[in-house]
C-alpha cells in the first residue's frame, strides 16, 4: 500500500470513529486533518524508540514500537521491515531464552499487551495481526504433574496473514496455516490449516474463510 493510499485509509477510519461516516464540512474535514497531523507528529518517535527498545535485536527496517516495550533477549530476535509493536496501553512482552529465537515477518503489526515468550524457536510470518493480550509460548515451563520438572518446549510456527484475535493463547509445537483466523479467546493446542477459522477452548474448526490471494486477506466467512 503506497503513501497515499495509507493515508487516505487513515482519514477514512478517523473519519469513521468520530462522525459515523465520511466528513461533510469544512470544519469536519479540519478536525480530521488536525487529529491526522497530531497522530503523525507523535508516531516520529516511534522508530528512534525502537531502536532504542530492540537494541539487542536484529531488525529490518521502519520498524517502529509504541510506548515501553518489554525485551528479552538472551537468545536471538528477528524482526522484519516496517513492523509495529505497541506497548503504550499495556505492556508487550517480547523473550527469547538461551538458545531461542523469535522470528517477526515484515509488515507484521503486534498489538497492546501481547506476550510472546521463547525457549525453542517461534516464528511468524509477514503480514500478520496479533491482538491485544495474545499469548504465544513454546515452553509450558513446568510439567502438569510436577511443579518442578520441566515439560520441555516445541516450535510454533504462524503463517502469513495470520490474525490473532484478543486473548488468544498458542501452546507449543503448534503450526497455523497462511491466512487463518483465531478467534478471541480460544486455546490453540493443535495445527491450524490455512484459511480457517478456529476458536474455543481448546480450539476447534468453526468455517472455511474464503479470500483473494493476490490481495491482503478479507477474511471473507461461508
Amino acid at each position: 500500500m503506497g503513501i497515499k493510499a495509507k493515508i487516505f485509509n487513515k482519514i477514512s477510519v478517523l473519519a469513521n470513529d468520530y462522525y459515523g461516516r465520511a466528513p461533510q464540512s469544512a470544519a469536519e474535514y479540519m478536525r480530521i486533518y488536525r487529529v491526522l497531523l497530531i497522530s503523525i507528529i507523535t508516531s516520529m518517535w516511534d522508530v528512534p524508540n525502537a531502536a532504542i527498545r530492540l537494541r539487542k535485536c536484529t531488525t529490518g527496517k521502519m520498524v517502529s514500537v509504541k510506548g515501553r516495550l518489554k525485551v528479552n533477549a538472551k537468545g536471538k530476535i528477528l524482526i522484519g521491515d516496517n513492523c509495529r509493536i505497541w506497548s503504550h496501553m499495556g505492556i508487550t512482552l517480547i523473550s527469547a531464552g538461551p538458545r531461542a529465537t523469535i522470528e517477526i515477518g515484515q509488515n507484521t503489526f503486534i498489538n497492546t499487551g501481547a506476550n510472546i515468550s521463547s525457549r525453542n524457536h517461534i516464528k511468524i510470518g509477514k503480514n500478520c495481526h496479533i491482538a491485544n493480550e495474545v499469548i504465544i509460548m513454546d515452553d509450558d515451563f513446568h510439567d502438569v504433574s510436577s511443579h518442578t520438572q520441566n515439560s520441555g518446549s516445541d516450535a510454533i510456527i504462524i503463517g502469513d496473514n495470520v490474525w490473532l484475535a484478543t486473548r488468544c493463547i498458542i501452546l507449543k509445537g503448534v503450526s497455523i496455516g497462511e491466512g487463518a483466523v483465531v478467534a478471541a479467546g480460544a486455546v490453540v493446542t493443535k495445527d491450524v490449516p490455512p484459511y480457517t477459522l478456529v476458536g474455543g477452548v481448546p480450539a476447534k474448526h468453526i468455517r472455511a474463510i474464503h479470500t483473494n490471494k493476490d490481495v491482503a486477506p478479507s477474511y471473507q466467512l461461508n
